[in-house]
């Protein structure tokens, strides 16, 4: 890993661990599961919900330990140095375990005897329930994090009953991922495309368009489910970015096996019918997807801000990229999930001072730096600063409407640790005809149902 941070995909990063966790062992999103070895004890409740806070750090020397993922400490370290610059009698000392074991490692990291102040956590939920973080109510209110995009807070909130979205809140990311379309502007030219377009009916025109005229229309590496995001933008259309949000939350009751869902998703079917992805696409994986759009193969590529640096330097001007089209009379919603979300482990020996990291997140500083390192910035505020005529100004322009849309969807394939597996599989035998939208879905449900318990 050089020192210059690649923003990652997640669901790329997923995947990743999955191997390596492998099955029955500490999954992604069922952390609790692996409970760590002796020595450590919960930490009191007054210590997992503290009542007294407060946003002053006075001027002694104050030291702080941040857990993250070893891919995302550039991004780290530069957060911490601006911090640093604004708080000089805190010291924030970066811990970083390799990507592919970090989420295996965070429970036991977060119970022992002397944990981080500072920690990126995935399974949210299971870790709050067993009272490993910090209920940071009291300085959310300190704060006013509750202004914050009601998307954003979303995403930070647990329930008593350990449903994610709602209830108090327990992290604040640093920065997010988005999604959206990729497009080669010389090959847009050659269709008349001179903006985006702005509904389905008029991407479904272009898409043919550029069938017929010998281009691939959505360049895709469905060997690692790249296919997989453009069934999902039909189904943040059809059923809203709420109902989405609230499955991957694991609502009560919520279920992804609806006719809705089996109409849009039978779109995605007809598309590779109509030869709208590379006819290989099963056997392309996502790094041979990226070359194949940048050497101009294709009109268009659905992907995320972790391809935009090499997009910007293999293809220069000649890339856009734009947020997927919404119906008519909704607004514009796409996957945006957080590159870091922070917790303070409840054992934290300084939560005032951590509290005071999780607010600069949100800072102007911070959200330069974030953009910097390729996300998109947390909160809201002035769009960072970006290299003129960069994809990457682009990205950021695009997630700034995304948050004033409120249209930050969660990725459903991590919904739970085994989905991505399902999701991956079931969309490849959707893309090459061998099952319909609504074997698919059922298989989907099915898998998310028993790794519940429901």
């Amino acid at each position: 890993m050089t020192d210059r941070l690649i923003a990652q995909d997640p669901a790329r990063l997923t995947r990743t661990r999955l191997r390596v966790l492998g099955a029955g062992a500490c999954a992604l999103f069922t952390l609790a599961a692996c409970a760590p070895p002796g020595g450590a004890s919960t930490p009191a409740s007054s210590e997992a919900a503290p009542t007294d806070v407060s946003t002053e750090l006075g001027e002694e020397p104050i030291e702080l330990t941040l857990y993250d993922g070893a891919g995302l400490k550039a991004k780290d370290e530069a957060l911490i140095d601006a911090f640093e610059e604004k708080y000089p009698n805190v010291t924030i000392t970066g811990r970083y375990d390799p990507d592919d074991v970090q989420a295996q490692n965070a429970p036991r990291v977060l119970a022992s005897a002397d944990p981080p102040d500072i920690a990126r956590v995935i399974a949210l939920s299971d870790v709050a329930e067993d009272g490993l973080l910090t209920n940071l109510a009291a300085y959310t209110d300190a704060y006013n994090w509750d202004e914050l995009p009601e998307g954003q807070l979303a995403q930070y909130r647990v329930n008593e009953d350990g449903i994610r979205g709602e209830g108090s809140q327990y992290t604040m990311a640093d920065g997010f991922t988005v999604t959206g379309f990729y497009y080669n502007e010389e090959l847009a030219e050659q269709l008349g495309m001179t903006t985006p377009p702005q509904t389905m009916q008029e991407l479904e025109e272009l898409l043919a368009q550029a069938e017929e005229s010998g281009m691939v229309p959505i360049m895709a590496g469905n060997q690692t489910g790249q296919v997989v995001f453009t069934t999902q933008m039909m189904l943040n259309n059809a059923l809203g970015a709420e109902s989405i949000n609230e499955w991957v939350f694991h609502a009560p009751e919520a279920t992804i096996d609806t006719p809705e869902a089996a109409e849009a998703v039978a779109t995605i079917q007809d598309w590779a019918e109509a030869g709208y992805f590379p006819a290989d696409t099963n056997g392309t994986d996502a790094t041979g997807a990226l070359g194949r759009f940048a050497n101009g193969e294709a009109l268009f590529y659905f992907s995320g801000n972790w391809d935009a640096a090499a997009l910007d330097e293999q293809m220069g001007e000649n890339v856009g990229f734009f947020l997927p089209p919404a119906p008519e009379g909704s607004e514009q919603a796409t996957m945006s999930d957080p590159a870091s979300n922070f917790a303070i482990p409840a054992g934290s020996d300084d939560k005032d001072a951590a509290a005071a990291f999780l607010n600069f997140l949100r800072s102007e500083e911070a959200r330069q730096v974030v953009a910097d390192a390729g996300f998109a910035p947390s909160g809201e505020g002035e769009i960072p600063a970006t290299e003129e005529g960069s994809v990457n100004t682009q990205i950021q322009e695009a997630f700034a409407q995304l948050v004033k849309a409120d249209g930050q969807v969660q990725f459903a394939q991590n919904a739970t640790n085994g989905l991505t597996t399902t999701w991956n599989s079931e969309v490849q035998r959707l893309v090459d005809g061998a099952a319909g939208p609504e074997d698919l879905l059922a298989a989907v449900q099915r898998q998310y149902e028993s790794e519940l318990g429901r």
